[in-house]
């Protein structure tokens, strides 16, 4: 069966272990000595698939350079399933440098970053044959061979092709039922109100979403105004960002024509989940009665949300 060489290496090196499978081959000499074409480790699991590590340690280049090739198998699926495994993965193979200043994992991934294609009868082997040059490898003071062995090791990602996404909409989607986009509140009182806290309501739900409004009165006595903050109540430890465009509006319910309203944007996210409006209007403008603001010590406010970014429920994204 072929070796399928992958040419470009990332190569790094980490203390913590491989994660899936760790083999010591001892004692090395016996392998080096006898010339051996090849050593296959012992099978394992990972992601649903058994699989075995392939050390050559005598691969020579055209140019006569010695080198140690490492390679990962595809054995077949755990399940035992009668047609031949087709399997989509990523995987690092590892190799153990052991010296009196350093433990370390030399450690070997695909430098294109590419998902690799394994076919358990056409494609089996996948690997790096120019893992290591065998004279860096065999050198005492490198740490690779020590007390006549070595260690070595793989992690594999099994990709099953089958991915869930959401899929959110950008820009967001204009919404067409004006009725259940505006939420109305009155606030009763409104004239006597001389604490300068605010006032909020309970939570509510608009379009989906979980909102808070709070109504608060604004700078120093002889420039007081009126305020408003909209928060998103949402779960944000797992909630996505979402944009918003809404309308607020402080209704004349005498004269129906003082009526004063704003238009904001906005994107809500765990670090910014609220909007703030600090001077919507002049506390003075607001009191006086011509205006119609207040009627019977009752202020009435709207919210309406023109638009909003959807994210849709998740569907499952199949591999190309």
């Amino acid at each position: 069966m072929a070796k399928f060489d992958i040419p470009e290496m990332r190569e790094y090196k980490r203390e913590y272990p491989p994660e899936h499978f760790i083999v010591e081959i001892k004692p090395y000499s016996l392998l080096s000595n006898t010339k051996a074409e090849k050593y296959e480790s012992g099978v394992f699991d990972a992601g649903g698939y058994r699989w075995r590590l392939s050390l050559y340690p005598n691969y020579e280049t055209t140019s006569k350079k010695g080198y140690i090739s490492l390679f990962l198998v595809l054995i077949g699926s755990v399940s035992g399933k009668q047609s031949p495994a087709e399997v989509y993965a990523t995987f690092r193979l590892f190799l153990y440098k052991n010296t009196p200043e350093t433990q370390e994992y030399l450690t070997i991934e695909d430098g294109s970053g590419k998902v690799n294609h394994f076919h358990e009868e056409m494609r089996r082997e996948l690997g790096f044959a120019k893992f290591l040059l065998r004279s860096t490898f065999e050198k005492r003071s490198e740490g690779y061979v020590w007390d006549d062995c070595c260690r070595i090791g793989a992690e594999v990602f099994v990709h099953k092709g089958q991915t869930k996404t959401l899929d959110e909409y950008l820009p967001p989607r204009e919404l067409k039922n004006p009725t259940s986009s505006v939420r109305k509140f009155r606030l009763g009182s409104i004239s006597s109100k001389r604490d300068p806290k605010c006032l909020s309501s309970d939570k509510f739900h608009l379009q989906g979403r979980k909102w808070k409004l709070s109504v608060c009165q604004n700078g120093e006595p002889e420039n007081k105004s009126l305020s408003f903050m909209l928060e998103s109540k949402e779960d944000w430890k797992n909630f996505p960002s979402f944009y918003a465009k809404f309308r607020l509006r402080v209704l004349d319910r005498v004269h129906a024509k003082h009526t004063i309203e704003k238009e904001v944007q906005h994107w809500f996210c765990s670090s910014n989940c609220k909007i703030v409006f600090p001077d919507f209007m002049p506390w003075k403008t607001l009191r006086d009665s011509s205006k119609g603001f207040i009627k019977n010590d009752v202020l009435t406010v709207e919210v309406e949300i023109c638009s909003l970014s959807v994210v849709d429920a998740p569907r499952i994204l199949k591999k190309p």
